[in-house]
């Protein structure tokens, strides 16, 4: 008989994880996983980009446009309109890509943030952040975003998985580590989506400390932690995939939000 390796975190982690706010664990994925994974990627950024209709919305410091054909967001480069920032959620319109939110690697570590040995996915991102296009991702925590949606939101628990070699020049994710421990930050006194965004004047940026990993590497982390990335300036992409988890019985972000795909006549 054999069984199957448990991936969970061990007491050095999960101390890491109480007072850092998140894991980051090297080598979880090999090159060959990678490589698959991003054809799986482009294949989808194609897929959305020729199904575009151009109706796009410039939300907070966002700019999206709702594929409700795929039952999805597509988000554009505000400053490149005609460049993909990001597609959420994607599960649901990609097997492989959802299959691979589904591995122990990813779903075991977050079953010690979460605090349950039963997950499901709540939301699947992916992050496009083009060579010489990608622009920053604003100082945020996931919290305020989820919070309307989900009663449970201060338990979800994220999987970011860098699909390329991640660093300063490329835009690399940035944490505040313990910045998880104070709850919801102030946001942004403004009206609408931007905000749940926060305002950068009341938080330290000097706390903020670049994740620089090679391929493969993945990032485990709560609702609160406070993270950023800034633009891509360099020649090679940097494109990461975010799989957030929830305790099983609760529905999926795109249920929640109505994005279903349209019946078939």
């Amino acid at each position: 008989m054999t069984s199957t390796p448990s991936f969970r975190l061990n007491a050095q982690e999960c101390d890491a994880l109480a007072h850092e706010g998140f894991v980051l664990r090297e080598a979880v994925f090999d090159a060959g996983e990678c490589a698959a994974i991003a054809r799986d990627c482009e294949a989808l950024v194609t897929s959305l980009e020729a199904s575009s209709r151009g109706v796009k919305h410039r939300v907070g410091s966002y700019m999206f446009e709702a594929e409700r054909e795929a039952g999805t967001i597509i988000k554009w480069e505000p400053d490149a309109p005609d460049v993909v920032q990001g597609v959420e959620p994607f599960g649901h319109i990609s097997e492989g890509l959802n299959g691979w939110g589904l591995d122990p690697r990813l779903v075991d570590p977050c079953k010690d943030v979460v605090g349950e040995d039963e997950l499901m996915l709540f939301t699947e991102k992916l992050n496009v952040k083009r060579a010489q296009q990608g622009g920053h991702i604003i100082l945020h925590q996931d919290f305020p975003y989820w919070e309307p949606m989900t009663p449970i939101a201060h338990r979800i628990a994220t999987a970011m998985l860098f699909l390329d070699d991640a660093n300063l020049a490329n835009g690399c994710l940035e944490v505040a580590p313990g910045s998880h421990l104070a709850g919801k930050y102030s946001q942004r006194a403004v009206d609408g989506f931007g905000a749940m965004e926060m305002d950068p004047d009341a938080f330290d940026m000097a706390r903020l400390r670049p994740l620089e990993v090679r391929a493969g590497a993945v990032a485990f982390f709560g609702a609160f932690l406070v993270h950023r990335s800034l633009p891509n300036r360099s020649k090679v992409d940097r494109r990461a995939l975010l799989y957030s988890y929830q305790p099983l019985g609760y529905p999926h972000s795109r249920e929640i939000t109505n994005l279903k795909r349209p019946a078939a006549a």
